[in-house]
């Protein structure tokens, strides 16, 4: 559809994309166009704020342009690296940049907020930093906020990503894991993090009890909190060291291990802890090569321990990196 436009370079797009709004003039009926170096912006009468005016053939679109990068001016050898997705967690949009995308990390947040309507903060992630397993985050566009809500398969959590680990590409994992608990079932989660395992099996299955454990005192506060949020009762928050911590609980018929670095080092301890026939939801990262080792192991651990594990299931949960994926392995110890 031909419409008026205001052609604008891509650099000063977005504070003109936002003038247009205010004034009402902006089309949303029509979706935003952009070339290598301009930004068509659609109007629905003339307005003079010193760039050119013409007329142009628009697609019918949504109200705003979905991707991002058509919104950032960047040299041409940075623009093949502007990250491709991002993870939003609640209202703030969590993204991993290349080292070279780094220094427009403010006009590419800029932009994600202004494609994705619900964001209000975005961050830098440059990895996780200590033995919380929690992020190194810069805010670098909107509110200089990092505690935010989420909403996951009607459960409701609250944190904060500089304080504690969450990773919202596991939500369908955690339905996977609660979709097995039986009913009068006792699980442990050893790393629990804000409880968004623990408090899915408590909401969505009858177990007798959940006992979440993390080292961080973050984890385990804003834990307390989602238990009140969503209302259930029988999820036991521990703060501590899962190696000492599951010796103080009674033997389980269900333990999560999610602590993909670093889970191999605690198995012995959970299959100690862990009743016969019972059930370790284990994850790892690794390469492809790595796993069968991995599983004879885990194997061997076990023969230590009296038991033997059988494999019910792997899942290659996510992608980490372009050698690295992330697995999920139910493991069955008579």
């Amino acid at each position: 559809m031909e419409s008026l436009c205001i052609i604008v370079p891509k650099k000063k797009a977005e504070p003109v994309r936002r003038r247009l709004l205010e004034k009402g003039i902006l089309r949303k009926d029509l979706q935003i166009h952009s070339d290598a170096k301009n930004v068509y912006l659609p109007i629905s009468q003339r307005a003079d704020l010193g760039y050119p005016v013409e007329t142009f053939d628009f697609k019918d679109a949504e109200e705003t342009v979905k991707d991002y990068r058509v919104l950032v001016d960047v040299p041409d050898d940075v623009r093949g690296l502007l990250p491709s997705s991002f993870d939003t967690i609640g209202s703030i949009a969590v993204v991993k940049m290349a080292d070279e995308a780094v220094p427009y990390a403010k006009d590419i947040g800029k932009a994600i907020m202004a494609t994705q309507k619900a964001i209000r903060t975005v961050c830098v992630d440059s990895g996780v930093v200590d033995q919380f397993r929690t992020r190194d985050i810069r805010v670098v566009a909107g509110e200089e906020n990092t505690e935010t809500v989420l909403k996951e398969y009607g459960l409701t959590f609250k944190l904060d990503i500089s304080k504690v680990f969450f990773s919202p590409r596991l939500a369908t994992e955690r339905e996977h894991v609660a979709s097995r608990v039986q009913p009068g079932e006792v699980v442990i989660d050893m790393f629990a993090g804000i409880g968004p395992f623990s408090i899915m099996i408590a909401k969505t299955r009858a177990p007798k009890e959940v006992y979440a454990i993390d080292l961080n005192p973050d984890a385990i506060r804003y834990m307390k909190e989602n238990i009140a949020l969503n209302k259930v009762s029988n999820v036991f928050p521990i703060e501590g060291d899962a190696r000492e911590k599951v010796r103080e609980i009674d033997p389980a018929d269900r333990i999560i291990m999610n602590l993909p670095h670093d889970a191999r080092g605690f198995v012995p301890d959970a299959i100690r802890a862990l009743r016969p026939g019972g059930t370790i939801h284990y994850y790892e990262i690794m390469e492809e090569p790595q796993v069968q080792p991995r599983l004879e192991e885990i194997a061997a651990m076990a023969v230590k321990e009296g038991r033997v594990m059988k494999e019910l299931a792997r899942r290659k949960v996510k992608s980490y990196s372009p050698t690295m994926t992330f697995y999920g392995f139910d493991l069955q110890f008579l």
